[in-house]
């Protein structure tokens, strides 16, 4: 085994280009073992933990949290025994001069060099700093030649720079980074090219509530509202067959299995995984294969091929206390359900008043491949399975 060991931006995916740091699990001189969480690197998509592939020491972190890099780029050095800081430098040193080389290395687009390689940077006499913190300093208005270093040799660390923005009261603006950033440039351009139209349904919720009772009873299987609701979506997929769609730059993409998104909060963010193969399948598989699905998002555990897919997301607020909501269409999908809280009102059944338990379901369609009466039927198919659902099953 080398006795020292390169950490990169590791490729996840095939369209996968850049990474950000999200958060080092470890910090500088920790002993680790094969399989430990490293680092959480993130990409456009979703957040993963990278495991150390040796036993060692984490003696180098180069890449700082919030730094976007390319795949392959050099973010750390970990040692399987004890070696110098010269040699660490060295190592460091030999990995920018050979891009070439075995290591898989990337270019910097921002320098024409390797990134987060060279601690001694062109044109700063004896300052010490990585790329990325050079650029952190630059988002910040700091002239790191005027930063005191406090790493070994005068590097300048992380905290070196929050000191002197703090000494300087400087308030920088914050960039988007990683998936946030995809959000932001996905829905604005959702909102700016899909145009929306809104179709909205009260939904009674006696009957779904009640076979939802009778299922958990009977089967002790966790099936929530929010399962029926996407059982019910399937349904009307299978019922409308001609909105099982995507819309592409080049055009219109049949889609050949009935797949329904879930919209999933993770706590940092809103990720929007694709429950699988759903035609023809009952709540109790419904139930499973999406409870699959939320648990490896809120573990990290997602793929990229995960986020892919599907005419039309389910996003429930519903738990949350919103009483309706609009939502903005996910491309390439061509629809998204918003579904808010159960409530509960008073209606006139012949002639009598009656407590009835309802939510309201807002449709969200692209009028590009959708019409109104299209969005309409297909709504009304979604309310149709939950006000049979014990009939339906």
């Amino acid at each position: 085994m080398a006795k020292l060991i390169p950490i990169t931006i590791p490729k996840w995916g095939i369209e996968m280009e850049r990474g950000t740091i999200s958060e080092w699990r470890v910090t500088t001189g920790t002993a680790v073992a094969k399989g430990d969480e490293l680092v959480d690197i993130e990409t456009d998509k979703i957040v993963n933990s990278f495991e150390a592939t040796d036993d060692g020491v984490l003696v180098r972190i180069i890449a700082e949290e919030g730094d976007e890099l390319a795949v392959g780029t050099l973010i750390g050095v970990m040692a399987s025994e004890v070696v110098a800081e010269e040699e660490i430098d060295a190592f460091v040193a030999s990995l920018s001069a050979d891009v070439d080389g075995g290591q898989p290395v990337v270019t910097d687009d921002d320098h024409g060099a390797v990134a987060g390689t060279k601690e001694l940077a062109a044109g700063d006499g004896s300052v010490r700093i990585s790329p990325a913190l050079r650029r952190k300093a630059q988002r910040m208005g700091l002239d790191p030649a005027t930063i005191s270093g406090t790493g070994y040799g005068g590097r300048i660390l992380r905290d070196d720079i929050e000191g002197a923005r703090s000494s300087a009261g400087a308030l920088p603006l914050r960039a988007f980074q990683g998936a946030q950033k995809t959000i932001a440039e996905r829905m604005t351009l959702a909102k700016q090219t899909i145009p929306h139209f809104y179709l909205q349904r009260d939904c009674a919720m006696d009957p779904a509530l009640a076979h939802l009772a009778a299922i958990r009873e009977e089967s002790g299987h966790a099936v929530t509202v929010n399962h029926l609701l996407v059982h019910a979506v399937a349904r009307a997929l299978g019922e409308y067959p001609e909105l099982n769609v995507n819309v592409l730059p080049g055009g219109i993409r049949d889609l050949e299995t009935i797949d329904v998104s879930i919209a999933v909060d993770t706590g940092e963010s809103l990720l929007t995984p694709v429950v699988r193969d759903l035609g023809g399948a009952d709540i109790a598989t419904v139930a499973e294969r999406a409870g699959q699905v939320v648990q490896r998002t809120r573990d990290r555990q997602l793929e990229a091929g995960d986020l892919d897919g599907g005419a039309v997301t389910v996003s429930n607020l519903g738990m949350l206390g919103v009483d309706s909501f609009t939502a903005i269409i996910n491309p390439p999908q061509v629809m998204i359900l918003a579904v808010g809280a159960v409530s509960q009102r008073v209606v006139i059944n012949n002639g009598k008043p009656e407590s009835e338990r309802y939510c309201a379901l807002t449709l969200a369609c692209d009028h590009r491949v959708i019409n109104g009466a299209a969005g309409a039927r297909f709504l009304g198919s979604i309310c149709e399975a939950m006000e049979t659902v014990g009939e339906t099953g």
